[in-house]
């Protein structure tokens, strides 16, 4: 075997995220545990299970049938190729079993086109186009080609990494969904889950169920936390459909900071106790808590921290007192704050500062008043620079707990809230902090049922103004 050909036997990572989920595949396919460890036999093995599976679908008549799950997902997945050709109802069991073959082989090296890949700058063993690379282009010339060019020349390793992402997706709803990372380490035994559940899909009986919410998302999330190493790059999303009827790509990226934050909601004592209730918190209506923190993970972060404020001012609205959960949660949204939104770890504790400065004052009256009118300020509409300015006054005068400064907001406090980039956030930081310091002094709001109704109606107006 000469050294070219030899080298169309090993695989490569390249900087394309499908191939590199797809070589992740065809190591696990060969049951072996990195893709370092994939010899040339073994690959040949995986590649010749890949051909077997699409064999099997021969004798298929249709794809709703039993055992069709292959020719199902080639309709989404390879249009048009030998497995789902127009003419396949007139074709021989026979006749489909030598067209898959031929397609799936190896090319003659004579007959390679002496171009390098395009992916690894190997030999490429043929042109290839739509059919084998999911949203390429198509194999043949086209005048945005250079002369002489069919299509995206590839070497076999890569092409069959292509061919091998599937089973490294999950295959649903008529798209593939695949998790992908630059952290070599994660993505290998995440790709590995996948593989398993797409075999043991495609010996399943043919289900139609309806999916909840967001659960491409969601799967990140929980392959994110059940992760047992630190997490080094972000985590993507890649949703794509290669089908005639919907050419559709999208990615998502669960940012490093996200990813590291919630897998270490599973091994932190106090961030894993108080999990469920951040959950919890994030729910909506027609939406499990769990899915729209996974979503809320991709597409905005922040919402996190505003959503956790908001469900305690609504319980608040709700019973017109604090929840306890207010304590269970804090540890996760310190955390959080300052290892996700940046927030400096010094910052943070000032604001803690300034809560418990501000609930040593509310706490003084027993009244909801005092109260109502701190979350008043805090509205969008609120005027919260006026608020403090009246309640510096009544900080000098009523009896302060020992060892508190007698500035209700010192300048370093007033740049945080009201001169910086962040200053939104912490303000709900400060909202949710002085909940919790209040809680912690076993504070309780009493008064007449109009009073009550008056922070119940201010506590749903902050909530509504952070509510997805």
């Amino acid at each position: 075997m000469t050294d070219a050909l030899e080298r169309q036997y090993q695989v490569l990572l390249t900087a394309s995220p499908l191939q590199r989920v797809g070589a992740f595949a065809l190591a696990a396919l060969a049951k072996v545990g990195h893709l370092e460890q994939l010899t040339a036999e073994q690959f040949k093995t995986a590649t010749t299970t890949m051909t077997r599976h699409l064999l099997a679908t021969a004798d298929v008549a249709k794809a709703a049938d039993a055992g069709g799950f292959w020719l199902s997902a080639s309709y989404m997945l390879w249009p048009n190729s030998k497995i789902n050709p127009t003419a396949r109802g007139k074709q021989s069991p026979a006749e489909r079993r030598e067209l898959i073959t031929l397609w799936r082989a190896m090319p003659d090296a004579a007959d390679w086109p002496g171009v390098p890949c395009s992916y690894c700058d190997r030999p490429a063993c043929k042109w290839f186009g739509k059919v084998d690379i999911p949203l390429g282009a198509s194999s043949e010339h086209r005048n945005t080609t250079a002369p002489g060019h069919e299509g995206t020349p590839l070497c076999y390793p890569c092409v069959a990494s292509l061919w091998a992402f599937p089973y490294g997706a999950q295959l649903s709803g008529g798209r593939a969904a695949a998790i992908h990372s630059w952290d070599d380490v994660f993505l290998a035994p995440v790709t590995r889950m996948a593989v398993q559940r797409t075999l043991a899909a495609a010996q399943a009986p043919v289900q139609k169920t309806k999916p909840g919410s967001y659960p491409r998302e969601l799967a990140v999330l929980s392959a994110v936390r059940a992760y047992g190493e630190r997490v080094h790059a972000g985590v993507e999303l890649i949703v794509l459909s290669n089908s005639n009827k919907e050419q559709f790509l999208r990615t998502q990226e669960m940012s490093q900071p996200v990813a590291e934050w919630l897998r270490s909601t599973t091994i932190k004592t106090d961030r894993r106790a108080g999990y469920q209730a951040l959950v919890t918190t994030q729910a909506a209506k027609a939406v499990p808590g769990e899915a729209f923190l996974a979503k809320r993970a991709f597409g905005d972060p922040t919402a996190i921290l505003f959503r956790t404020t908001a469900y305690l001012l609504d319980r608040v609205s709700a019973k017109g007192g604090i929840p306890v959960e207010a304590t269970g949660l804090a540890p996760l949204v310190y955390s959080y704050c300052i290892e996700v939104l940046n927030m400096d770890e010094k910052d943070v504790a000032r604001i803690g500062d300034l809560a418990r400065r501000l609930a040593a004052l509310l706490g003084q009256d027993s009244r909801p008043g005092p109260f109502g009118g701190f979350m008043r300020a805090n509205a969008k509409g609120g005027n919260l620079y006026g608020w403090f300015r009246s309640q510096s006054v009544e900080w000098l005068l009523k009896t302060r707990p020992a060892g508190m400064p007698r500035t209700l907001l010192p300048v370093e406090d007033y740049r945080l809230l009201f001169d910086d980039d962040r200053a939104w956030s912490h303000r709900r930081l400060l909202v949710f902090s002085v909940m919790e310091a209040l809680v912690e002094a076993g504070w309780e709001p009493k008064g007449s049922a109009e009073e009550l109704e008056d922070i119940a109606d201010a506590a749903a107006n902050l909530a509504d103004d952070d509510t997805n």
